[in-house]
C-alpha cells in the first residue's frame, strides 16, 4: 500500500469512526439531547435547516478568504522588501511580532468599536492571525535559494527580477505552501471568532444564537461544518502542493 493509499484510509477510517465515537459518548454520558445530542439529532437538523447553515457558512469563508488574499498579497510584498532590503526587517520585524502576540479576542471588540458592525473588522482580524504564518516561511523559502544558483545567475548578468522569478521564488514554493495549511484553516477560525463580537451572521452568530437559545443541535452542527471546512482547505493546499512540487520527485 503506497503512501498515498495509507493517508487516504486514515481520513476514511476517522470519518467512519467519528460519528461512531460520538453516539458512544452520548449513550455512555447519559446526558439529555439538549446539552449533549446525538449525531442523528444533529445530522437532521443539518438536513431541515441546509439553507440556514449554507447561508451563514457563505457568509464566513467569505470574510476568511478576502481577509486571507490580502494578508498573502501583503505578506508576500513584505518577505520581498525583507529579502532585497535587509535594513527594513530591522525597523518592521518587532512591530509584526508584537501585533502577533496581542491576542486576536482582544483586538476584535476595538476594532468593532473604531470601524464599526461592518465586515472590515472580521477582513482585519482574519489578516492579523494569517499575516505572519506567510510571511515568515516565504522569507525563510526566498532566503533558502540556491547559492551557486544566484552565484550563476550573477555571472549571467541576470537582472533582479530574473533572479527573482527564476531561483528565488522556486525556493520559496515549498516554504509558502508549508504556511497555507497553517494559515488557511486559521482564516476560517479567526472568521468565526470575529463574527462573536459584532455579526449578524456567519458562522459565529450563530454559535452565539444557539448557546442563547440551549439549541445544542445547532451549536453542534455548526462545530461539525467548522471541522468540515477546516479539514477540506487542509486537504485542498495538500492536493495543491502535492500537484505544484512534482518537480521535487522529479
Amino acid at each position: 500500500m503506497t503512501n498515498l493509499s495509507r493517508e487516504r484510509l486514515g481520513y476514511l477510517l476517522m470519518i467512519v469512526s467519528v460519528p461512531i465515537i460520538w453516539q458512544l459518548a452520548v449513550t455512555l454520558s447519559g446526558l439529555q439531547p439538549f446539552i449533549l445530542p446525538g449525531p442523528g439529532i444533529v445530522f437532521k437538523t443539518l438536513g431541515t435547516e441546509w439553507s440556514n447553515f449554507l447561508y451563514h457558512t457563505g457568509v464566513t469563508m467569505y470574510g476568511a478568504i478576502v481577509g486571507y488574499a490580502f494578508a498573502n498579497l501583503f505578506a508576500i510584498s513584505i518577505a520581498v522588501l525583507f529579502v532585497y532590503l535587509p535594513s527594513v526587517q530591522t525597523f518592521l520585524m518587532p512591530w509584526f511580532i508584537v501585533i502577533k502576540n496581542i491576542p486576536f479576542v482582544v483586538i476584535a471588540p476595538i476594532l468593532v468599536i473604531t470601524l464599526g458592525t461592518t465586515n472590515m473588522p472580521k477582513f482585519i482580524v482574519v489578516f492579523l492571525v494569517t499575516f505572519f504564518p506567510v510571511l515568515a516561511n516565504v522569507v525563510a523559502g526566498l532566503r533558502a535559494a540556491d547559492q551557486v544558483l544566484l552565484d550563476r545567475m550573477h555571472v549571467l548578468n541576470a537582472n533582479k527580477w530574473q533572479i527573482f522569478w527564476r531561483v528565488r521564488w522556486p525556493s520559496a514554493i515549498p516554504y509558502y505552501m508549508a504556511a497555507h495549511e497553517v494559515a488557511f484553516t486559521g482564516s476560517i477560525i479567526a472568521a468565526i471568532v470575529a463574527e462573536f463580537f459584532f455579526s449578524r451572521t456567519g458562522l459565529g452568530y450563530l454559535i452565539v444564537t444557539a448557546m442563547e437559545s440551549y439549541r445544542a443541535d445547532i451549536l453542534y452542527g455548526v462545530t461539525l461544518i467548522a471541522a468540515v471546512l477546516g479539514l477540506s482547505n487542509y486537504l485542498l493546499v495538500v492536493w495543491l502542493r502535492n500537484r505544484l512540487l512534482r518537480w521535487q520527485d522529479a
